[in-house]
């Protein structure tokens, strides 16, 4: 009777979390849909950037009801699946490399959401400034746990460009990651010398 329960309860969550990846693909697709109707080049970086926050939080469900444990998410291969998308949606393959520079580390949902969502934009703050001119070069993402703290890195070798720091810039991306910083107790260092550097740290929740 226990194993049927159990049976039914990871039936659930599977099922809860292949919805879930649904839904957001059809988000995705609708703001693909509607970005593909303006004309103005700003309007335009702004959806697409959306498209990709939306896809960031779909791998995750995709990993969750795909993986063998329902709770928690791989990071290593999602920061590779992450990566290499917004490498291939900004047309940066092959200019630009991604290095995920880490041993496996599986975190609960609530935890791999934010700072997926970091990773996505700093990620596409490195992409939009770090390489301009056909200019090559790295990225390299690195999560690692030391002393119950998460450690996260995201350094490129770039023009060292200050995260979202163009006049025309929102700053939404910055608020964002400040945000969701915030959000998980973290703290934050930027560093700019020899490209750019976003060092974040983290109390450590881990997954069931």
């Amino acid at each position: 009777m226990l194993q049927k329960q159990n049976g039914e309860k990871e039936f659930l969550l599977k099922e809860i979390h292949h919805r879930v990846k649904n839904n957001l693909e059809i988000v995705s697709s609708l703001l693909s849909l509607q970005a593909a109707r303006i004309d103005d080049e700003d309007m335009l970086k702004t959806m697409r950037e959306s498209q990709h926050r939306v896809q960031s939080m779909g791998m995750i469900h995709q990993k969750l009801y795909t993986g063998k444990n329902l709770a928690a998410v791989e990071m290593k291969g999602y920061f590779e699946q992450l990566g290499e998308y917004i490498i291939d949606a900004f047309g940066f393959d092959p200019q630009v490399l991604l290095e995920v520079d880490m041993e496996r580390l599986e975190l609960d949902v609530d935890m791999a959401i934010p700072i997926g969502l970091i990773v996505n934009e700093l990620f596409t703050n490195a992409l939009k400034y770090a390489f301009p001119n056909g200019r090559k070069g790295n990225i390299r993402i690195s999560l690692k746990e030391i002393d119950h703290i998460l450690q996260l890195d995201v350094r490129d070798d770039g023009i060292g460009q200050l995260f979202d720091a163009k006049p025309k810039g929102s700053g939404f991306g910055t608020q964002l990651v400040g945000l969701l910083t915030k959000q998980l107790d973290g703290k934050m260092k930027l560093n700019v010398d020899q490209g750019t550097s976003v060092s974040i740290q983290f109390q450590l929740h881990k997954a069931a």
